[in-house]
């Protein structure tokens, strides 16, 4: 049973951007919960915060159905970080001292702004030499090779190799670098203020929706800039609906998630949908869709067991491919690669539902600097000139909300 959202026009959008990290501040804008593109749905000042390690985890079904009993207008926001992983599966994986592995804030109502018009200002542009990257373009070539060795060693089929950019604010404001993403309407864009940091997620990808214990996951696999008018968008679009390399890319991903799916799923009822394309200001995503039936048994814990991270940041096998970026990328993901979402409900009510991003195209503030990471699937034709190309394509709209030019390819 769908609940409704009340909208409210007492509390603006700079009001819920500008609030102190003690307030919690959260905001979704975009898909979520299959609302209309425009919804935005804001909280603040929850009652409640659970966070930490992957310890307190366990805490958390308990957590969500006390406090759905208590608050049934109200529901819990917060991410989940990479390196969380390591509840779920023996991977040595570093994590960022700042940052808990998990926090979720349960709110004691959710509003929805009117549509909004993000207004961004544009900030003082600096060279690209304001950024630390832990693979210049050499090393990541390098990098590239590496993985590339692991694919014809048959260790695994596909790994998303990720470059992490570190960029000083200088007179950046969060609330100003979230307004020029938002601009573009991604479909899960979000902002999170608290006391660790401030997270922004500019981010197209679902990582799954689950509502009358229906789940579907929303995997993206293929890129390709688009054209400067619609004669070289439906260029591009042939290009990417034509190209081998991405539909395999995406193939690959779907099984995998297929697989995942099978364990929390009524097997009979995973079916999957190809080859959508989802059109953003700057470029075209493939994205596919699987989705399935719960069995009974399955909470919260139980899919994110199974589920978390998506596959579509790791690679396949799974856990072979997070085990060898490790050991490329050699610094933590944090928020970046992980996910963030809502839950609604006590987990197995009537009005259980839950929606997660992939973080992808997203950004962890903390103190004065701003570090996400970004990348691309690399598989066994993949050249690494295209994969760098790729990779700055990405970035380009985060690194121009930071003040940051990025240099011609």
């Amino acid at each position: 049973m769908r609940r409704p959202i009340q909208e409210v026009s007492q509390r603006t959008l700079d009001d819920i951007l500008s609030a102190p990290a003690a307030a919690r501040p959260a905001l979704l804008a975009g898909r979520w919960l299959a609302r209309p593109e425009d919804s935005t749905l804001t909280a603040i000042e929850p009652v409640s915060v659970l966070e930490g390690s992957a310890q307190a985890l366990a805490a958390l079904p308990a957590w969500l159905a006390q406090h759905a009993r208590e608050f049934p207008a109200g529901g819990a926001i917060g991410y989940l970080a990479y390196e969380l992983a390591r509840a779920f599966e023996s991977l040595a994986l570093s994590k960022f001292d700042f940052l808990p592995e998990f926090s979720f804030a349960y709110y004691p109502r959710l509003d929805k702004l009117p549509r909004q018009d993000f207004s961004p200002r544009l900030p003082s542009a600096r060279g690209f030499e304001a950024v630390q990257l832990n693979f210049d373009s050499d090393r990541y070539r390098r990098a590239i090779t590496k993985v590339l060795d692991y694919l014809a060693a048959g260790d695994i089929y596909q790994a998303n190799l990720t470059q992490q950019f570190s960029v000083g604010l200088g007179d950046g404001r969060p609330e100003d670098i979230f307004k020029q993403l938002a601009a573009g309407r991604s479909p899960f864009r979000a902002f999170l203020r608290t006391p660790a940091g401030t997270v922004i997620s500019d981010s197209p990808e679902r990582f799954f929706h689950v509502g009358s214990r229906r789940i579907v996951a929303s995997p993206i696999k293929g890129t390709i800039a688009r054209g400067r008018d619609a004669a070289e968008d439906e260029r591009a679009l042939a290009r990417l609906r034509a190209s081998s390399k991405d539909r395999a890319e995406n193939t690959m991903i779907v099984d995998l998630l297929r697989n995942d799916l099978g364990r929390i799923c009524q097997y009979q009822t995973i079916a999957a949908q190809l080859f959508e394309v989802e059109a953003l200001p700057h470029l075209f995503h493939l994205v596919s869709h699987v989705q399935g039936t719960l069995r009974p048994e399955v909470g919260v814990l139980e899919i994110f067991r199974a589920l978390f991270p998506c596959g579509s940041i790791t690679g396949a096998p799974k856990i072979r491919a997070m085990e060898i970026l490790a050991e490329i990328e050699r610094v933590p993901r944090g928020v970046s690669m992980g996910a963030i979402g809502i839950i609604l409900g006590a987990p197995g009510s009537a009005a259980w539902e839950m929606d997660f991003n992939v973080a992808i195209r997203t950004m962890m503030i903390h103190e004065d600097r701003a570090i996400l990471n970004v990348g691309g699937g690399i598989v066994s034709d993949s050249q690494a000139e295209a994969e760098y190309a790729e990779l700055m394509l990405k970035a380009r709209p985060l690194l121009r909300a930071l003040g940051v030019a990025v240099p011609p390819d």
